[in-house]
């Protein structure tokens, strides 16, 4: 009875949301882009998701200068008065507007002619028609096209036009496009984009059924659909192309969450009294990575160092394990080491999946997911409870200076993570009664791994284990003997072993100490003069409470805020089993004063709050924790908390995509 209920729910629940998405495609589309560029908004490659066969937008993104060829402008600044930037057309160039809907469509576009003195001539296909224009050489031409979509709902254009063979330059050059446009015609109902419907519908089925086996909540599932169904007619109707051009890779990405959820629903099904957490652990690790990969996979997305991974990874797989990499000059440029752990760590991978540049950036999202399941773990060996955990986990969904940094192209950073924040959970977990000999090793091996991340991580994690070895030295010299906690010669042991096996077997590489020779030797190692004390100690408070920018975007205010109030309540408690949360926090939150020290000498320091944001979610968690466990109106304040935390986020992920590079 209960299955036949659920299922009649869901069907309800499907022909509700078609019923909104249907109303959503009654908005009138009208969109336009500026090929090569908009002056006034100084956005560019808007259109990069629904052309084929165009190159590069000229001016190029950074060019000499007018007035001084020494210096570089951007290319707005280097257009003459009345100048417009533009894109020339291949000889097969395809517009691609998929998933606008049914009807009549008004397509706009502008465009120049090849130099000479005779027009040049170009067809355009749409279905069944083919128009022939003529663009003259230097008269721009506004052409105005009535179409129609075809019967799935798409709008499709070729662009034929015979090459201009350029002296000096070998590309293929159709003719020079300014302008596209497209308007929907007409105000009766409108008939949607079927197919979009049905990859949106195998969505939102995939997405049910992986909740349904991971939680054991038919209502929360039902309103997680309905949910998921009005964020999308609202897609729809507000940002249709942008939805409509991503629907196969979320259908696809939900077929994977759900494959991954029927894997954890089977690995749990002995888990016992355990099961029911550990299924919503997992639900919440396959949702972290379904939100950074569909970030990252979207049509819109641009990188700047993503490829510079792969070629890494294929150096490392011919055995290239000493890479280097050039510094930036905020750090004081040339060459430096380039530790290859995060792709250790990835080069497994190579065996299932041929695409490099999708095996650094899938791959890294789904290290980094594993943090999510590492919080809650954390918080539940403390003694903090399910709520708790959950909740922390939660905060660790969309974290900000990660996504920033997937989008960026900085997988290194985030990668390389996950071995560091291995040995920060073997902190918070030891038993000192059980640090055998294999203990001893495993932690070396660890710190060892963590030291050979990236670099910025082997600062950071160097950082936290210095903090950590200060609250354990200042333990030992009042007497404290916790057994829940690593002691002093125990960290000792292990902080000298890593260090000392990581520089004799890596850093000792002679590729590495010449140069590091060489930049010794140096006198124009570069480097900036650094920032006053006071300047750093205001911008790094200012950032952990989100009104200052640690990077790119503010970090979520009421997250900072949560938790330092849960750090300050867990430093009040005296159960043991908190000892190692509370030691583990410490040092994350000594090493980033330390980490923050670098600024003192250079202009670019380590990228803290990459670093600092599990710790963050772990303190938060505790907090959201104690507010979950004192009655109805504090739970709807955790939740209330969390949802804000959660929709800053979402609302910066999506900034970020559409935003990165499109200037």
């Amino acid at each position: 009875m209960n299955v036949m209920k659920r299922m009649r729910d869901l069907v309800v629940a499907l022909l509700g949301i078609w019923l909104l998405w249907l109303a959503a495609y009654q908005a009138p589309l009208q969109m336009a882009w500026a090929i090569g560029g908009d002056v006034a908004s100084q956005r560019r490659m808007d259109e990069d998701a629904f052309i084929r066969g165009a190159h590069a937008s000229e001016p190029p993104t950074r060019t000499a200068c007018l007035d001084d060829p020494s210096q570089t402008c951007w290319w707005w600044e280097v257009l003459a008065p009345g100048e417009r930037p533009y894109r020339w057309t291949q000889a097969q160039t395809q517009i691609a507007l998929h998933g606008v809907g049914g009807g009549a469509y008004r397509v706009t576009l502008s465009g120049r002619g090849q130099p000479g003195t005779q027009p040049t001539l170009s067809t355009w296909q749409m279905g069944a028609v083919a128009l022939q224009v003529a663009l003259p050489a230097n008269q721009v031409r506004r052409f105005h096209i009535l179409t129609q979509a075809d019967a799935a709902g798409n709008l499709n254009l070729s662009l034929h036009t015979a090459p201009f063979i350029a002296g000096g330059d070998p590309r293929e050059l159709g003719f020079v496009w300014y302008e596209l446009g497209i308007a929907q015609l007409g105000a009766g109902p409108r008939s949607p984009a079927w197919p979009v419907l049905g990859w949106l519908s195998l969505s939102l089925i995939a997405v049910y059924a992986g909740a349904h086996l991971l939680t054991s909540s038919p209502r929360l599932n039902l309103g997680l659909l309905w949910g998921l169904g009005l964020a999308g007619g609202l897609a729809l109707a507000l940002a249709r192309l942008a939805t409509t051009t991503f629907a196969p890779t979320l259908a696809g990405i939900a077929g994977v969450a759900l494959v991954l959820a029927g894997m954890g629903w089977l690995a749990t099904r002995n888990l016992g009294n355990h099961r029911a957490f550990v299924r919503q652990v997992v639900a919440l690790s396959i949702l972290a990575l379904a939100l950074r990969s569909g970030g990252m996979l979207h049509p819109h997305a641009r990188y700047s160092d993503s490829m510079f991974h792969a070629n890494k990874l294929f150096a490392l797989s011919l055995g290239n394990v000493f890479q280097s990499a050039g510094l930036p000059s905020e750090a004081g440029g040339g060459m430096a080491p380039y530790p290859t752990g995060m792709y250790m760590l990835l080069l497994p991978g190579q065996l299932l999946v041929e695409d490099r540049l999708a095996l650094v950036q899938i791959g890294t999202a789904a290290l980094d997911s594993l943090v999510v399941a590492g919080i809650a773990l954390l918080l539940v060996a403390s003694g903090l409870g399910h709520a708790a955990a959950l909740l922390g986990a939660a905060c660790y969904l969309l974290p900000i200076p990660v996504l920033e940094s997937l989008s960026v192209g900085e997988l290194a950073n985030v990668g390389g993570q996950i071995i560091a924040f291995g040995f920060v959970a073997l902190v918070v977990v030891s038993d000192r009664r059980a640090w055998s000999q294999a203990w001893l090793i495993g932690a070396v091996g660890l710190l060892s791994a963590g030291l050979l991340a990236h670099s910025g991580v082997t600062l950071s994690l160097g950082a936290f284990t210095a903090g950590l070895w200060l609250l354990a030295l200042i333990r030992w010299i009042r007497g404290k003997r916790d057994a829940g906690l690593i002691g002093l010669p125990h960290l000792t042991l292990v902080a000298s072993g890593a260090l000392g096996l990581v520089l004799l077997i890596y850093y000792s590489a002679p590729v590495y100490l010449n140069g590091m020779l060489e930049r010794v030797g140096s006198s124009d190692t570069g480097g900036g003069g650094g920032r006053p004390l006071g300047a750093i100690i205001g911008w790094t408070l200012g950032s952990i409470v989100g009104v200052r920018a640690p990077g790119g975007h503010p970090l979520p205010p009421l997250l900072g805020v949560v938790a330092v109030a849960g750090l300050g309540w867990l430093w009040r408690q005296r159960e043991a089993q908190m000892t190692g949360l509370r030691m583990g926090l410490g040092g994350l939150w000594i090493g980033m004063v330390l980490s923050q020290a670098i600024l003192l000498v250079a202009d670019q320091g380590v990228r803290w709050a990459l670093f600092l944001y599990p710790g963050l979610c772990l303190s938060a968690g505790a907090m959201l924790g104690v507010l979950w466990q004192r009655g109805r109106m504090q739970r709807l304040v955790a939740l209330g908390t969390l949802a804000i935390i959660m929709g800053y986020g979402l609302m910066i992920w999506i900034m970020q995509v559409r935003d990165y590079l499109h200037t």
